[in-house]
């Protein structure tokens, strides 16, 4: 086992993209390189720490995961990046893909001094330390890293989560389960009309299902008409025991989601020939392709509402600390207000000694939106749930 303290300097003085700096050194580790945990990695270098960020992935994403709605303004104020991000401006969202705005993130904090990224490290082991003691992270990998703050934003399956609270660890799978995918607009048929620019999302109930779309940027974060690409969120209240088949589903613990390409063929010709009957143009052959070519993957929802959002020296950030359904939306933004929150209680400290009191002040000004925001979730969920029964007499 290796042991790898995380880098430490004096934290910087103010300037003008870091309008708050604490005034001595601080050793942060991340755990999760996703869009919360590279967002809070680059709010507290503002502030002059120096941030370790230990991902899962071996290597970036070139593609692949769904669309999501992004504040490009909130984004611009935890992060203090001021360069556009690849977003598709609509009339009532600036949405993205997921692979797109991680990459672009991962690039900005590449290039910052304070912030050093760590692929194929897969935190499995935290001790939260206390006042007097500093928080220790262990990766599968067998790295040990010394740190003086911990934020956990490894997701809705959180590791981190069980040393905030043990007793509460798990999320709970909340009976929905998500089919997604993103389409080319190039691949498709020619005789298809395309969504307009500045398309707005759409929702579509038909049965059982709930059907959510909207463009995003290209691959390459084009926006222009035909070469974007078409967002698509399936809700399908009819999985569970596919999850439980797959081994992705135990009791009410979800432990992973279906890979593209993992859909039984029942399934896959079961859902086809719904879209072909039911789901409108140009949705239905975006789907239909989509079926086809093995790039659709399902994302069973999750809730967790948190009890604590801080424990010792270790805080979470973004799904790790709540999560929620899309079907109310945020779930980015939610974790932008958590990175700014857990910025501003760090930015008066002055020791590692304070560290826990700055996390008690950050759970304070975070708990309680982040239950209400869950609570909100779990009521939508249970409504769409009991109108998916009344459609099918279930």
């Amino acid at each position: 086992m290796t042991d790898i303290p995380a880098p430490s300097l004096a934290l910087s003085t103010p300037e003008a993209s870091a309008p708050r700096a604490a005034a001595r050194s601080i050793r942060c580790v991340v755990a999760g390189g996703s869009l919360v945990g590279l967002s809070t990695a680059i709010a507290l270098s503002r502030l002059g720490a120096e941030v370790t960020v230990a991902e899962r992935s071996p290597a970036p994403a070139v593609d692949g995961g769904g669309g999501l709605g992004v504040s490009v303004d909130l984004l611009r104020e935890v992060t203090g990046i001021e360069a556009d991000p690849p977003v598709l401006h609509g009339i009532d969202r600036d949405g993205t893909a997921w692979h797109l705005l991680q990459g672009w993130l991962e690039e900005h904090a590449q290039r910052l001094p304070g912030v050093r990224m760590l692929r194929d490290r897969e935190v499995c082991d935290v001790t939260p330390g206390s006042r007097d003691r500093g928080a220790t992270v262990r990766t599968a990998q067998g790295d040990t890293f010394a740190a003086d703050l911990v934020v956990g934003a490894d997701g809705a399956r959180s590791t981190v989560r069980a040393t905030v609270d043990p007793a509460h660890p798990s999320a709970r799978y909340a009976g929905v389960l998500l089919w997604r995918t993103l389409v080319d607009e190039q691949v498709m048929p020619p005789a298809v009309v395309l969504p307009e620019m500045g398309e707005p999302a759409r929702e579509m109930y038909a049965g059982p299902y709930r059907l959510v779309t909207y463009p995003v940027p290209g691959p390459g974060g084009e926006t222009a008409v035909g070469h974007r690409r078409l967002n698509m969120v399936w809700y399908d209240p009819e999985q569970r025991e596919l999850l439980h088949e797959a081994g992705l589903l135990d009791g009410p613990t979800v432990h992973g989601s279906l890979a593209p390409g993992a859909l039984p063929g029942p399934v896959r010709r079961r859902l086809a020939d719904f879209a072909a009957a039911r789901w409108p143009s140009p949705w239905r052959e975006a789907l239909a392709l989509a079926l086809e070519s093995g790039t659709v993957f399902g994302t069973p929802i999750v809730h967790y509402k948190p009890d604590r959002m801080a424990a010792g020296r270790v805080a979470l950030a973004g799904d790790a600390a709540h999560a929620a359904s899309p079907m109310v939306g945020g779930g980015f933004r939610q974790g932008l207000y958590d990175a700014r929150a857990l910025s501003e209680a760090m930015s008066v400290v002055s020791s590692p000694a304070e560290v826990p009191d700055a996390l008690t002040s950050y759970g304070k000004a975070r708990l309680t939106d982040a239950i209400r925001h869950v609570t909100w979730s779990e009521q939508e969920t249970a409504a769409y749930l009991a109108h998916a029964a009344r459609r099918t007499g279930k």
